[in-house]
């Protein structure tokens, strides 16, 4: 229920009486209620509560691809300066939305459903207009007499409704609206057609097939044709789709260029990994493989076989996966996805020495790639090198969102070098990134009392703590009740 709330309030849907407004045309939103810099605060919460509240992703081949997509589709938007961040969601239904400050959210489900990177493309893009347009920020501006505490309690009604219960959570956003708004915010048909049509023109810039958005809309008003009240699929409850607004689609892009990039079969191979890492478990990722006959074209095939080496490894099958991935090795020996597996297949064995040299290797090719970083992190501190795996993930602490599991590696990695300030250090910095800053600071108290402790180390500790105690104030503010984890 709430991923139902953050899509449909922070993409613009409150579907409280089934009413619709007109939101304001889109101009020039300088000095409106909801600063670029505010939105951006909220913005860093909101991925705080979401991973609190959600199951992300955590692989970084997936994430790099997705952001890798959505980042080409940003430096062709209409506002090519500002940042953006994506991130996929384990969820099997159809959607994907625009949160504050840039970040765009795809779930799994939606991933799986698309047939080609251009209808992928076509989700993110219709995304990202929604964010250079200020859709969300325009309609808390335009709410009459909206205040900052009126924002505060209509984001905490959000949240609210993973904790108290989606009853809960629809109740306080009722109350929020009936009480101070008068008004109901929801998409309208001009803000749908503005994202279609700045959408469109950003992804014929960035080198995708225009018509893909249309093609894809439609095959989702088609599968909903038939289905009604909450049988619909969820993207189309959050981006409601008419046969007009699909002809007007159409017409947009016979207006622009056609001219593709070649397809370097990552899409459907990356594909194949959403399905078998975010699947219910081994024995249904193998099960579909099984049942399902290899798919006919040449980049098709091989993306099946790659996930079923994926099913195998995981279902403890390292023998066979291996056998598998070498035949597909063979074709393109310098494919990344296969690379990865070749170390994940190592890893699987017991083999972190050949892992690490594997790794090591492929680094020559793909410097710097994250996956191929924790993987060799993860290797070297299974052969007992905890501090070559301090050297190789550290730098991740220091970027603005470090993912989960490179801190966790950290964490593991200053215990066994027997750095208990550093280890609890990076466990705060992991709960941080997964929205428990209570259990943050408590990790970081901890630390501040071992002994010994130098003083750079202690004035860092205190400062961060300081930090988070104006994180955890502002959360309080505009996310209202939280979720508390024990240790």
């Amino acid at each position: 229920m709430l991923r139902r709330l953050i899509c449909l309030v922070l993409c613009l849907h409150v579907p409280l009486a089934q009413a619709e407004i007109a939101l304001p045309e889109i101009g020039d939103a300088a000095g409106g209620l909801l600063s670029a810099q505010l939105e951006q605060r909220i913005g860093v919460t909101f991925m705080r509560q979401v991973r609190a509240a959600m199951p992300l992703v955590d692989d970084a081949l997936i994430n790099g691809y997705v952001d890798g997509l959505g980042q080409r589709l940003g430096r062709n938007s209409s506002d090519s300066a500002r940042g953006f961040s994506f991130f996929v969601v384990v969820d099997p239904t159809l959607n994907a939305f625009a949160g504050p400050g840039g970040n765009i959210g795809v779930h799994s489900g939606l991933i799986l459903t698309t047939e080609t990177e251009d209808e992928l493309a076509s989700v993110l893009g219709h995304e990202i207009a929604h964010v250079t347009q200020r859709h969300l920020p325009r309609a808390f501006e335009h709410q009459q007499r909206m205040t900052v505490p009126t924002i505060a309690a209509m984001l905490g009604a959000i949240i609210l409704g993973a904790y108290g219960g989606g009853d809960a959570g629809v109740a306080a956003i009722t109350a929020v609206q009936a009480g101070a708004v008068q008004n109901r915010i929801d998409f309208t048909r001009h803000n749908e057609s503005e994202a279609d049509r700045i959408g469109i023109q950003t992804l014929a810039r960035a080198g995708f097939d225009a018509r893909a958005m249309a093609d894809f809309f439609g095959r989702m008003q088609q599968s909903g044709r038939y289905s009604a009240g909450q049988q619909l699929p969820e993207f189309l409850r959050t981006h409601p789709v008419t046969l007009d607004r699909i002809a007007e689609s159409r017409d947009r892009a016979r207006q622009m260029p056609l001219r593709r990039v070649p397809d370097s079969g990552m899409y459907l191979h990356m594909r194949e990994r959403v399905r078998v890492l975010t699947g219910t478990g081994p024995t249904e990722s193998l099960r579909y493989y099984k049942q399902n006959p290899t798919p006919d074209g040449p980049m098709a095939a091989k993306a099946w076989r790659y996930g079923k080496v994926l099913a195998l490894l995981r279902a403890g099958q390292s023998q066979a996966a291996s056998q598998l991935l070498t035949g597909l090795s063979a074709g393109a020996p310098d494919f990344l996805p296969y690379r990865v597996a070749r170390v994940e297949i190592a890893l699987g064995e017991s083999k972190p020495a050949t892992a690490s040299a594997l790794a090591r290797n492929d680094l020559k090719l793909f410097p710097a790639d994250q996956a191929l970083l924790a993987l060799l992190g993860q290797a070297e501190l299974r052969s007992g090198n905890a501090e070559a795996t301090r050297a190789l993930l550290g730098d991740f602490i220091y970027r603005p969102q470090p993912p989960p599991h490179i801190l966790e590696l950290l964490a593991q990695a200053a215990d066994k070098r027997g750095d208990q300030v550093e280890a609890y250090q990076m466990r705060a910095e992991y709960h941080v990134q997964n929205g428990r800053l209570e259990v943050a600071m408590e990790q970081l108290r901890r630390a501040s009392k071992l002994q010994p402790i130098a003083y750079a180390q202690l004035a860092t500790i205190e400062a961060r703590l300081r930090q988070l105690q104006d994180d955890l104030e502002f959360e309080r503010q505009f996310f209202g009740r939280r979720s508390l984890t024990i240790l």
